[in-house]
């Protein structure tokens, strides 16, 4: 029984290991915002804010490459509110990077997940 509890141990610690690589804050700036317009169903068109990497990146981090076409939607701000309401072109955000190394949005080319953004 001890052997059984044992390996399962040892393969939650390699699963949750295996699924995040790196992870860390990275600063962006706005490049452009694609707000959806009336007519266009939520499913068809999302708000998406386009964003580039401003500064170095921060020690570990995946390769620049990795950051091309970067973008984030509303639900990943911590306040929603604010990127409707007050993020515009050229400001700057910080948010929390991490490198995927399997799963859905790995398997979809995504090696970068980006959540709880917010104004730098």
């Amino acid at each position: 029984m001890r052997k059984i509890i044992s390996a399962l141990a040892a393969c939650l610690v390699l699963t949750g290991c295996g699924l995040g690589r790196w992870e860390g804050e990275i600063r962006f700036e706005v490049t452009s915002i694609n707000t959806c317009y009336d007519g266009y169903s939520d499913v068809i068109c999302a708000t998406r804010v386009y964003l580039d990497v401003v500064g170095d990146l921060p020690a570990g981090a995946p390769r620049p490459r990795s950051f091309e076409g970067a973008f984030v939607e509303p639900d990943d701000f911590t306040d929603e509110s604010k990127v409707r309401d007050e993020v515009a072109v050229g400001d700057e955000i910080i948010c929390q990077g991490q490198e995927q190394s399997e799963g859905f949005d790995y398997l979809n080319g995504n090696p970068l997940q980006l959540s709880k953004c917010r104004m730098a």
